[in-house]
């Protein structure tokens, strides 16, 4: 196993992660008006958003055993046609009902390029390396909410959502074409196992059965359940609330983002300078102050600058823990790493898919009780990185 890959190969695989959070960021802005545009309510269109999630997830679950059994390449490939057809179908969406089943689908493409760039990671990397490799990643994609969401503002402002969707499509065709240019396979015939249902339960169970794996992956779920519910909310509390507009919600978005990638980047540096397992403890504190302070901004009434603090604080740490969560979980494994993968990616995503809707009504009936469901999250993901640090050090 080579524990360093190439430049070439790490920005190829990241603007393939990329694709899933460009669905999620680059529409945000223009959420309001598409409630508007399709005479449903705001809350009706964070639909589109959870459903787009939960086919992230299933997704997952089946194609990263599937990626075990043939390969990585094949399955990349279809899940980046199938992405570029949902986002056309998606621009083309004539009402709510259109645009929840092409964003579906749309889900169920980037699950498949997801699973398979996780997998490839551990392929080809272990230990630190993986870590840093992940934290790379993460760094790199991390600048999709920062640039996203002001590009989906001025795309959107210009040509509505429907054109952020085209946008979405033609991101695809040119991730598609580098990654017929760049990759190769990464799973060598003889590692690759048998697919069947009966063999991908047992493989599943006999993954979950590891503690440390199992603690991780809550921990990473409850840490997903926190960035998708500041997702949900945010357009709304940020435009009506604070009164900015479509651009400007872009542009806010994007800077308060810059905080997950300082966080993923450092990720990357202190991992050559302490144990993973700290490093995790430390994004979880973080964390948990974040979210803790976007309450007390808002009870002392600090209004958009002291939200946009402690969001940004709580971003800080998600950007540590997203990359270390991760590598602790991975590294507990040694076979199915796509399997292994698959449900690194698919429980958050399934989890945290409900935080959408949850937000989305919270934040109309008062932005308190937004903040609240944040701060809340922030002493779940302290103790579940906690317990699973304790396995891991047994």
């Amino acid at each position: 196993m080579n524990n360093s890959v190439g430049l070439k190969f790490t920005i190829s695989l990241a603007i393939i992660v990329a694709l899933g959070p460009a669905a999620i960021d680059m529409y945000l802005a223009s959420m309001p008006n598409m409630a508007k545009d399709l005479n449903t309510s705001y809350a009706s269109t964070q639909i589109t958003l959870t459903v787009f999630l939960i086919f992230m997830g299933l997704g997952q679950l089946f194609f990263g055993p599937w990626s075990d059994a043939i390969g990585r390449k094949k399955p990349l490939l279809i899940g980046l046609i199938t992405y570029i057809g949902a986002s056309i179908w998606a621009a083309l969406a004539s009402n709510l009902e259109s645009l929840i089943f092409a964003r579906a689908v749309q889900g169920i493409g980037a699950s498949m390029a997801i699973v398979v760039v996780m997998s490839m990671v551990r392929d080809l990397t272990e230990g630190a390396a993986a870590a840093q490799l992940y934290a790379l990643l993460n760094t790199i994609v991390a600048l999709g909410p920062i640039v996203a969401p002001a590009i989906g503002g001025v795309i959107g402002a210009h040509y509505g959502w429907r054109g952020v969707m085209f946008a979405l499509g033609g991101l695809g065709i040119v991730v598609l074409v580098n990654t017929v240019c760049t990759l190769k396979e990464s799973l060598a015939v003889k590692d690759r196992i048998k697919l069947n249902i009966s063999s991908i339960t047992k493989i599943y169970l006999n993954i979950l059965k590891n503690k440390i794996f199992t603690f991780n992956l809550l921990a990473l779920s409850a840490v997903y359940f926190f960035l998708f519910a500041y997702i949900g909310g945010s357009a709304f509390v940020y435009q009506t609330n604070y009164g900015l507009s479509t651009e400007q919600f872009g542009l806010v978005f994007g800077l308060t983002s810059i905080s997950l990638v300082l966080g993923a980047s450092s990720s990357a540096f202190f991992v050559k300078k302490m144990s993973i397992i700290r490093l995790a403890m430390i994004g979880a504190l973080v964390m948990l102050v974040g979210s803790v302070t976007c309450i007390v901004m808002h009870i002392f009434n600090i209004g958009l600058i002291g939200t946009v603090f402690g969001i940004a604080l709580g971003l800080f740490g998600l950007g540590i823990l997203e990359a270390t969560l991760m590598a602790i979980a991975m590294e507990s494994q040694k076979v199915a790493l796509g399997s292994s993968a698959a449900l690194l990616g698919a429980v958050p995503m399934l989890l945290s898919s409900t935080a959408t809707p949850i937000a989305g009504q919270l934040v109309e009936v008062d932005t308190l009780y937004w903040l609240t469901l944040l701060g809340a999250i922030g002493p779940l993901i302290m103790l579940l990185v906690f317990i699973g640090a304790r396995n891991a050090n047994q």
